[in-house]
């Protein structure tokens, strides 16, 4: 009860009659570090690229799952209910810049929102009028200029020694919920990082033993000498032994004697340290991190669902479609007012991107059990049968 204690006891003094009735009809304060200055990301992005994405197989098949998945859902344009099929806004997502394609786009979008926990995108257009172009920023070029109201003020980005600043409204910043910070999302790969460490070690450990002929490890011992070891031999041999033979990449590494020294074998083979559970169970939680089913990853005895089918709809369900539903509406409240003005009557409906599932082959065999369900029930008329399925009226 001590910790319940100190999180929601009464330890601290309660608040003034002051302080509360000034805190109403005020927005909360947020993490400063002064007026106009760039708050540096909390974390190293290399490293998360290299060691999580570069370097661990799990990481990397889990990213370009989720973002070729996400990337491969049509975006509709729509206002209010019908459907818009030809649009500027349409042409720029299908075409964002000279160097990539709407998919390609999305798919590095949301590759750099899952290794960084943020992903940034530049529109580069006329002031006063719709972007021609659409543009990635990546991630660790990019810091948030904080502003007084707790909203960015604008962004900064710095390459190869040069700094050039941005608006807030020309730079859509997508970034996950993060406990620690008001500015910068919370990557997958910090979550799993202690995974990630485990299984590359795991790895280099494994792959080292292979190169040293499978040695196991052992301790050295001094029995009948006539004298022990001298300190100057026994730092010597201590020194050896940490420099040559200890860590994952000097795994099984045989060792020279000397001196009436024996050698003892102490370490466990990896059947005896269960080396292929132990890697199962960090990959796991690595594919875990992703939202990613580990049973799609390749993971043996990874059944948590029945058949592999269910665990694609699982994906998709429970990861893709709410992260490309995140990013429409995203794009839908930066890009949108700018190609409000084109439209041919006051009176319109506002535009909006939606995602397009009808296509999706994950989602075939829910569509055809709702399609049935609904066609076979008799309390609903022709009409009502389409409008349920989407298809509106005759």
């Amino acid at each position: 009860m001590a910790l319940w204690t100190r999180l929601f006891g009464g330890a601290d003094k309660p608040a003034s009659e002051e302080s509360v009735s000034t805190k109403q009809n005020k927005r909360p304060i947020w993490a400063r570090v002064g007026p106009g200055n760039a708050v540096s990301t909390p974390r190293r992005y290399d490293r998360l690229a290299d060691e999580g994405y570069r370097q661990n197989v799990v990481a990397y098949r889990a990213i370009n799952l989720v973002a070729r998945a996400v990337a491969s859902i049509p975006l509709v344009l729509r206002r209010g209910e019908d459907i818009v099929a030809e649009h500027p806004l349409l042409s720029l997502l299908a075409k964002p810049n000279p160097r990539l394609k709407g998919e390609n786009f999305l798919y590095n979008f949301v590759g750099y929102y899952l290794i960084a926990g943020n992903a940034y995108a530049l529109k580069v257009g006329p002031e006063n009028g719709a972007p021609k172009e659409l543009w990635l920023m990546r991630p660790d070029t990019m810091q948030v200029i904080e502003g007084s109201d707790g909203l960015p003020a604008g962004f900064e980005q710095q390459v190869a020694g040069r700094k050039q600043r941005f608006d807030a409204d020309s730079i859509l910043h997508l970034k996950s919920f993060n406990p620690l910070s008001d500015w910068y999302g919370l990557a997958p790969l910090e979550a799993a990082a202690m995974a990630v460490d485990a299984h590359n070690d795991g790895s280099r450990w494994n792959l080292a033993l292979i190169q040293n002929g499978g040695a196991p490890s052992g301790v050295l011992y001094q029995e009948g000498a006539d004298a022990p070891l001298t300190d100057a031999q026994f730092d010597k041999l201590k020194n050896q032994i940490e420099t040559q033979y200890t860590g994952a990449l000097h795994a099984g590494r045989p060792l020279l004697l000397e001196g009436g020294l024996k050698w003892q074998e102490m370490g466990m083979s990896p059947r005896d340290m269960d080396w292929a559970s132990a890697k199962n169970m960090t990959a796991r939680e690595i594919a875990t991190a992703f939202g990613v089913p580990a049973q799609m990853m390749g993971v043996p005895d990874a059944q948590t669902y029945a058949n592999y089918s269910e665990a694609r709809q699982s994906l998709w369900e429970d990861t893709v479609i709410p992260l490309a539903r995140d990013i429409a509406q995203e794009l839908t409240g930066w890009l949108v007012p700018d190609f409000e003005g084109l439209q041919t009557s006051a009176r319109d409906a506002p535009l909006s991107l939606a995602l397009d599932l009808d296509d999706v082959p994950a989602l075939a065999a829910k569509r055809a059990q709702r399609f049935e369900r609904i066609s076979g029930a008799s309390f609903l008329s022709d009409e009502e049968k389409r409008t349920a399925l989407g298809f509106g009226k005759k």
